[in-house]
């Protein structure tokens, strides 16, 4: 079919929500939309209240800018199929909570961005910037640097070329050469570290989720910098260790790649 054959205001409202999706990590506001999709305020302004009315977007009313939501995030992961195997890998997590006493994520690469897939938390949670469905620049988290050890030095320099790196905490990475180089350890050691670098007094590890020779997610523990002793650090990395090759089994066997 002919894109000039697709019904207009569908395509449109599409659009919309493809280009917040695309830009949820800081979201986009009414005029950014309407310059973007070269489309008048007034058309796009009706179709962003309905899709806040009807919880597909969010609104930061700080802000005055528009965000994907929980729920488009739930309707891709449920087209994606096989929730039974994210409902064991969540269970896996608890594990991992109940022993650590920490949050436990697991995240895919979206770009150059994390797509944070689960979350569990215990019951002293700290608060914490990500959470299901959110995305937060690679560079700046555990589980990004998990997931980007992945790619060689040259693909890195290529996708982060003329990259802007913006400072989140006391210890974010501001430039690709520090990026590359704790990248390499990464691969070395199979472990990833986030020391106040999302945000301040929060620490982080990870390991990458390999299926068929490919990274394709990765799972971390998120703990405040106050929790963050030598032996804490220990049994999270035992715990991480143990519960990869477990989510790697199993995703192998039923076949699943996260293709979200």
């Amino acid at each position: 079919m002919n894109i000039l054959d697709f019904h207009k205001p569908t395509l449109r409202v599409l659009k919309i929500l493809e280009l917040i999706d695309e830009n949820s990590t800081d979201g986009l506001s009414l005029s950014e939309i309407s310059e973007q999709l070269s489309l008048p305020k007034g058309t796009i302004s009706p179709i962003l209240k309905t899709l806040v009315a009807t919880k597909y977007i969010q609104f930061n009313l700080e802000t005055n800018r528009y965000a994907i939501s929980y729920k488009s995030f739930e309707l891709g992961l449920s087209f994606g199929g096989n929730t039974d195997i994210l409902s064991t890998i969540q269970a896996m997590m608890r594990e991992i909570v109940a022993s650590v006493g920490e949050i436990c994520q697991m995240g895919t690469l979206s770009n150059l961005n994390v797509l944070y897939l689960l979350k569990e938390d215990p019951d002293n949670a700290i608060s914490i910037v990500s959470n299901v469905g959110a995305r937060l620049p690679a560079y700046a988290t555990g589980l990004g640097k998990a997931l980007l050890s992945g790619k060689t030095d040259e693909q890195l320099r290529e996708l982060y070329k003329d990259y802007f790196f913006r400072k989140y905490a006391k210890n974010t990475i501001t430039d690709l050469d520090t990026l590359l180089v704790q990248l390499r350890q990464v691969r070395q050691d199979n472990l990833a570290y986030e020391n106040e670098e999302s945000k301040d007094e929060i620490c982080c590890v990870a390991v990458p989720l390999v299926i068929d020779d490919e990274i394709k997610a990765a799972l971390s523990v998120t703990v405040p910098k106050f929790r963050y002793s030598d032996e804490k650090r220990q049994l999270i990395i035992q715990e991480l260790q143990q519960k990869k090759q477990l989510i790697e089994d199993t995703c192998r066997v039923q076949n699943y790649h996260f293709d979200i």
